[in-house]
């Protein structure tokens, strides 16, 4: 004897329009990332490459800051290979005052280290155009600054591309904005190669000129070396955890 159902109740076994609406939300769930990724549709390789360059070589970095003191004493021309830092430079540059390193190989390595990876924020701009924004400016404050650079003359971001290694320019979003806005590539490399060798020369001159001092001073960073590592150590797990712990009170 067969029971009495509602036809309102059974479900239809195949409703293409349920699972057409249903696909986008599961997508959604299985890639909750989406929202934020810079290009549209399906990647290529070179995103993933991009990708990879921009968002991993700054975690190694990351990794790699327990052991900057001891490398800034013990191998600075190392340390302008990795990321080029200034003060990398400037202890080479000392190194170099007194003898114990080519002059040339600082200037060299320094170069190297600030220039090596800024076309691929150039190519991420003018690959991914607005989607930079997802990814790059995550609050307000930095999305107002990517446009005011976006909305600057051709001439005027030449300059700023020229001037991004100096402290306190957001040279990291000028690259980006040199793409996103169709600056050619070399324009682009010119501007950047000027800077970055405009800068290079200008903390191998500090470094050069302090000399001994310099030296004097690396020599009593290389004494509590181990010390330094280990706060700076300590100090990443402080912060880490303090920045949980705020989290985990707003929660509740």
């Amino acid at each position: 004897m067969s029971e009495d159902r509602p036809l309102g109740d059974e479900a239809s076994p195949s409703d293409p329009t349920e699972a057409a609406d249903e696909k986008p939300m599961e997508e959604e769930e299985e890639n909750p990332w989406a929202a934020i990724k810079p290009w549209e549709g399906k990647s290529a390789r070179l995103d993933k490459v991009l990708l990879v360059l921009i968002i991993g070589v700054p975690f190694i970095y990351l990794g790699l800051m327990p052991f900057r003191p001891w490398m800034l004493v013990n191998a600075p021309v190392l340390q302008e290979f990795i990321n080029g830092a200034k003060t990398a430079v400037v202890a080479g540059a000392a190194y170099a005052r007194v003898g114990e390193i080519p002059l040339w190989l600082v200037v060299f390595a320094g170069f190297i280290g600030m220039a090596k990876l800024d076309w691929a924020f150039w190519l991420a701009g003018r690959r991914w155009g607005d989607g930079i924004l997802r990814l790059f400016a995550q609050n307000e404050r930095q999305r107002k600054r990517v446009e005011q650079l976006k909305r600057i003359p051709s001439w005027a971001l030449f300059l700023m591309t020229v001037v991004a290694r100096c402290p306190g320019v957001p040279g990291t979003l000028v690259y980006l904005v040199a793409g996103w806005t169709r600056m050619r590539l070399a324009p682009f490399l010119i501007a950047d190669l000027l800077g970055c060798l405009i800068f290079t020369l200008i903390w191998t001159t500090l470094g050069y000129q302090l000399g001994e001092a310099a030296v004097d001073i690396l020599g009593v960073i290389d004494k509590y070396a181990l010390w330094l590592t280990l706060a700076i150590i300590v100090g990443i797990f402080v912060w880490t955890f303090a920045k949980e712990w705020r989290k985990q009170q707003k929660a509740a």
